[in-house]
């Protein structure tokens, strides 16, 4: 089956680039937006970063500041009892202090200190309360926090502060720091939905394309196995017809054999009819809904008329047929169709029935259900076949060896039309010593005959 090969080796290359194409542009672009996070939050830590480094440098030049109107005041003449300049509050000369010049801090207000070397002294000047709460007066994104050791990456960036603020940092408040972080998470878990949903879509789309592969090489198989069965079920009536007419026509039968060839060719002939009405059918009851004539009749005499015309045909196969009817048993159906559905049911039990075939028909209704069991004498259908029994075109075995006549339309057709009268058919039973067929058809009713 070269078709069938090549075209699925094609398909599946083609499958495999697309998918190799797929998962590359879908890996950059994880490791792309991953790598761009990344840099966004280094960037956001950076500026806050900075915003905290320009609060530390205020701070440190307003005391620098400061600190030069003391200088300038102490080299124009300290005094103790003189006022001292703004925004000092009461300043004062000591003997001697240990770092004179360095800031520091007495119950949290900020004293400064300016050698008088004039008076080998050291004058201290207090700030006010409001200047130093001024001075650590932040920005409302930052807040002064402990010093922090530098450590992972995502800790909250501060920047320590000089003296005499040395055990404090400039850091940003738990909320912008928390945005930031919740921003930086918030893109991530938004990069991973939606490459979790792209890698579903590619599965999802492969695995579809898969089916559709299998599906059209299932279907390549099935036509094969169709056009070589049709092939077969032509070539056998056909060139038996042949035989008998050139037979008949080139004088070589006796009268009484002459009728027997012409006889046989009228059995080809209606071999053939049959042959394209199967074809038919499939054609107008494949599908929902299909054309169907619904409406009240007796099932029972659809079927006592269909077992008939079955034994006619089979009066010289020596087939034993055991019918068992329940009489009077009504619902609303097709009437053409359920002979159709009864004759391939009939035909196919006679088909694989054993040496002597046995084909037993029982109809019931019960809880306005009509059942109807047919059942032959053959070996029974594999386990692993049971499911196919009723797909297009498909036959046990392979067509280039069976010799079982058939087209594999038969119980397909069987089991559309049940299927569009809202019924259900299903192999009830199989095994060694035959097989049932059962159909179920809903809105029975047994009506008493007078």
């Amino acid at each position: 089956m070269v078709k069938k090969g090549s075209l699925s080796v094609r398909h599946l290359v083609v499958t495999v680039l697309v998918v190799l194409l797929v998962n590359t542009q879908l890996t950059w672009w994880i490791i792309f937006v991953l790598r761009e996070n990344r840099v966004r939050l280094g960037m956001e830590r950076d500026a806050i970063q900075a915003q905290c480094r320009m609060e530390a440098d205020r701070v440190t030049h307003d005391l620098a500041e400061v600190h030069r109107i003391l200088d300038s005041a102490v080299v124009d003449g300290y005094h103790p009892d003189s006022q001292p300049p703004p925004p000092f509050s009461d300043w004062r000369a000591e003997p001697s202090v240990q770092n004179c010049g360095a800031p520091l801090l007495e119950n949290g207000i900020v004293v400064l200190s300016s050698p008088a070397p004039e008076a080998g002294q050291c004058v201290l000047a207090q700030t006010t309360a409001d200047w130093t709460n001024s001075l650590l007066q932040l920005h409302d994104d930052l807040e002064l926090t402990a010093p922090q050791r530098a450590g992972k990456e995502m800790r909250r960036p501060a920047i320590t502060l000089g003296l005499p603020f040395e055990n404090s940092a400039v850091s940003p408040t738990e909320e912008v720091w928390h945005a930031i972080l919740e921003g930086y998470r918030g893109r991530i878990l938004m990069m991973v939905s939606e490459g979790a949903f792209f890698a579903l879509l590619l599965f999802v789309l492969v695995a579809l394309l898969w089916r559709t592969l299998r599906r059209e090489v299932a279907l390549e198989h099935e036509h094969r196995n169709f056009l070589s069965a049709v092939t077969h079920e032509l070539k056998s009536p056909l060139a038996s017809m042949r035989l008998s007419l050139e037979t008949v026509l080139g004088g070589r039968s006796d009268p009484d054999a002459g009728v027997r060839f012409l006889k046989n060719a009228l059995q080809d002939t209606e071999r053939l009819q049959s042959l394209v009405e199967k074809v038919l059918e499939a054609t107008r009851f494949a599908g929902k809904g299909s054309s169907l004539k619904l409406r009240e009749s007796c099932l029972s005499e659809i079927v006592e008329g269909a077992v008939r015309r079955f034994s006619r045909r089979t009066a010289a196969t020596e087939a034993d047929l055991i019918s068992q009817i329940q009489r009077g048993i009504w619902t609303e159906i097709d009437e053409e169709a359920i002979a159709i559905v009864i004759s391939n049911l009939l035909e196919n039990a006679l088909k694989y029935g054993g040496a002597n075939p046995q084909v037993d028909i029982r109809l019931t209704e019960s809880s306005g259900r009509a059942q109807l069991d047919i059942s032959d004498n053959g070996q029974g259908i594999a386990p692993n076949d049971i499911p196919r029994v009723f797909e297009r075109f498909w036959r046990a075995g392979d067509e280039l060896i069976r010799t079982t006549q058939g087209t594999g339309l038969g119980l397909f057709l069987v089991h559309q039309i049940v299927k569009n009268h809202g019924g259900e058919v299903m192999v009830a039973q199989t095994g060694p010593d035959g097989t049932t067929f059962r159909v179920i058809l809903p809105g029975a009713t047994t009506v008493e005959e007078t």
